[in-house]
């Protein structure tokens, strides 16, 4: 997906309203006028045509209804939802993904880290990884450097010599950087957009921002069961936060397009 239709989607998410199932009323007719005026009616279209969004005519005849598909929900959330990650089950294992590459290989061992670290894999060290999930999504990826590997073996089990679930959420993840991460963006919603000084540029400046920021929460977090997170962990509180924040602020950004 192209960075500005990734954009614009997370926009038209966040300017609905309710962040997980939005929904954005037509503003009776005037958002085609909008949308032409800022150039984004192609990129609707084009949403439209992959599924992403969806339109039709609002129950009670008086405009268009737009609406994110899940599918397009969860791209604009950057691929999943934190909150269905949080709240699954654990079944007590962990899975590690253990391999051992001569030096001479260093683009080898940096795309096997890409791939473990997008599956959201902790490194307890440079060559052991591990993950509380079955490595059926991952695997696939991982089958097709092996041939390049001298040894890439995946193992699953309990921790047997004293160590604790925590112990191994403490080394195999930096929940300190994780935190200052959310810290920041915890600070971008507090500066969210007020009525006295909104200005369509702001919103879309200060929507473009928090993408950014939450994103990268995103790209740092395991997003670990409930049962393994970190007592210090703020995560889901940020997200919480978020979705009262966004809800606000889609409110305001509606009232300001209708003025635009």
């Amino acid at each position: 997906m192209k960075a500005r239709t990734e954009l614009f989607l997370y926009q038209m998410m966040w300017m609905s309203g309710v962040v997980l199932r939005p929904t954005w009323r037509g503003l009776h007719g005037s958002f085609e006028e909008w949308a032409y005026r800022g150039g984004c009616l192609r990129q609707v279209r084009e949403l439209e045509a992959r599924g992403l969004l969806e339109t039709a005519e609002a129950a009670d005849g008086t405009g268009r209804v737009y609406r994110l598909t899940r599918q397009g929900s969860l791209a604009a959330m950057g691929g999943g939802d934190p909150e269905e990650r949080w709240n699954r089950s654990w079944d007590g294992r962990w899975r590690m993904a253990v391999f051992d590459l001569p030096e001479e290989k260093r683009g080898l061992r940096n795309e096997l880290r890409r791939i473990l670290k997008k599956a959201r894999f902790g490194c307890l060290q440079g060559s052991v990884w591990i993950t509380p999930d079955p490595m059926d999504g991952v695997r696939e990826d991982l089958e097709k450097v092996r041939a390049g590997c001298g040894i890439l073996a995946f193992f699953e089990g309990k921790p047997c010599g004293g160590e604790s679930d925590a112990d191994l959420v403490s080394a195999a993840w930096d929940f300190e950087k994780i935190g200052q991460r959310h810290a920041e963006y915890l600070a971008h919603l507090d500066e969210a957009p007020k009525r006295s000084t909104c200005t369509r540029e702001l919103l879309f400046e200060w929507g473009k921002r928090e993408r950014e920021l939450w994103l990268a929460c995103l790209a740092l977090d395991p997003l670990l069961p409930a049962e393994l997170l970190p007592k210090s962990y703020v995560g889901r509180a940020a997200s919480r936060r978020r979705l009262e924040v966004l809800t606000r602020t889609a409110r305001l950004a509606a009232r300001v397009m209708t003025d635009s």
